[in-house]
C-alpha cells in the first residue's frame, strides 16, 4: 500500500511538472480548417479568423468567412491528404460527420468535434475549441454572454402562458401542399430554445430526435403555433430540378401551404411563423438570436 501511494505521488508530481512546462500559446494551432459552419462561427467569435486557412461552401458567417478559401464540402467531404500536406494543424468538424472523423483518425490530423445536439453541447464545444486555441478566457466570456442573453429572454417570457408548438426543420418547399415534414423533438437545441422563448414543444423524441410527421400526425397534435424553419435560398436543395426560388421562399406562399391543411388550428388562427436564413440552421454563438426571434413571435408584448 505504501508503495502504491509513493508511486502515485511521483506520478502526480511528474504530471504537474509537465503541465507547468506546457504553454497553451505555443501549443495553439497556427493553420486551421473548419469543415462545419458552426465551427467557423465559433473560431471567428474566439478571434481565430486570421488562422483559418479553409472553410466549406456553406460557411457564410461572419461575412469574412465567405472570403476564405474553400477547403471542402460539408456533405461530399474533402481531400485530407492535401490538408496534411498544406501544414494544417487543426481541423474542426461536426459530430454529424462520422465518416470524416474516422478518416481524420486514420490520417493523424489533429481535430476538434463540434457537438450541437443541445445548448450544453454547443457551449461545451466553444470551451473545448477555446482551450485548443489557447483562448480559454475568450471562450468563457463568450459562453457567459450567451447564457446571460438566454436568461434574459427566459425571464421576459416567464409570466406568459406557453403555447403548444411544432417546429418544422425540413420539408419540400416546392410542393403546393405539405404532405409530411421533419420536426424537432424534445432532445434538441431547437426544443430548448423554444422553452426559453416561452413555448412548449409537443413533438416527443422517439427513435430519433427529428421525427417525420405526416399531415394526419400534425392534425392529431394540432398545435397552437407552428414554427417553420426554411433555411436560405443559397443552401436550398430540391428533388425538383427547375424551381423558382423567389416564389418558393416568399413568406406568403409558405404560409399558404400550411393554411391549405384543413382543420389545422395554428393556420386558422394565423399563427404560422416563418423563419428564413442560415442563422436558424446554426446552433452556435448566435443561439440567443434564434431564441429571441422565437420569443418575439410567440410573445410580442414581452418585447415592446
Amino acid at each position: 500500500m505504501l508503495y502504491y501511494y509513493s508511486a502515485m505521488k511521483k506520478f502526480i508530481t511528474a504530471l504537474l511538472m509537465l503541465l507547468a512546462l506546457w504553454s497553451p500559446a505555443s501549443a495553439a494551432p497556427k493553420k486551421i480548417v473548419s469543415l462545419t459552419p458552426v465551427g467557423t462561427e465559433i473560431l471567428f467569435a474566439l478571434g481565430q479568423g486570421g488562422k483559418i486557412a479553409g472553410v466549406t461552401t456553406y460557411c457564410d458567417w461572419p461575412p469574412e468567412a465567405k472570403k476564405k478559401p474553400r477547403a471542402g464540402d460539408y456533405f461530399n467531404g474533402t481531400n485530407l491528404e492535401r490538408l496534411l500536406a498544406g501544414g494544417v494543424d487543426l481541423v474542426v468538424v461536426s459530430d454529424l460527420q462520422d465518416s470524416l472523423i474516422l478518416r481524420l483518425k486514420q490520417t493523424g490530423i489533429k481535430y476538434a468535434v463540434v457537438k450541437q445536439s443541445t445548448i450544453e453541447d454547443v457551449l461545451a464545444s466553444i470551451k473545448s475549441i477555446g482551450m485548443l486555441c489557447g483562448e480559454e478566457k475568450k471562450a468563457d466570456t463568450l459562453v457567459r454572454s450567451i447564457q446571460k442573453d438566454l436568461d434574459t429572454i427566459r425571464k421576459k417570457t416567464a409570466k406568459y402562458p406557453k403555447p403548444s408548438v411544432v417546429i418544422c426543420v425540413s420539408r419540400e418547399l416546392s410542393e403546393p401542399r405539405i404532405r409530411s415534414f421533419y420536426a424537432a423533438g424534445h432532445e434538441t437545441f431547437y426544443s430548448e430554445l423554444l422553452e426559453i422563448a416561452g413555448g412548449r414543444n409537443i413533438v416527443k423524441s422517439r427513435a430519433t430526435n427529428y421525427r417525420r410527421i405526416s399531415y394526419e400526425g400534425l392534425l392529431s397534435l394540432n398545435p397552437d403555433r407552428i414554427i417553420d424553419i426554411v433555411g436560405d435560398k443559397s443552401v436550398y436543395h430540391s428533388d425538383i430540378k427547375k424551381v423558382d426560388l423567389d416564389k418558393i421562399f416568399d413568406k406568403n406562399n409558405l404560409k399558404r401551404q400550411w393554411a391549405s391543411l384543413a382543420g389545422l388550428k395554428a393556420a386558422a388562427d394565423g399563427n404560422i411563423h416563418i423563419f428564413s436564413g442560415t442563422l436558424y440552421l446554426r446552433p452556435g454563438p448566435r443561439m440567443a438570436q434564434i431564441a429571441l426571434s422565437f420569443a418575439k413571435a410567440l410573445h410580442p408584448k414581452a418585447f415592446k
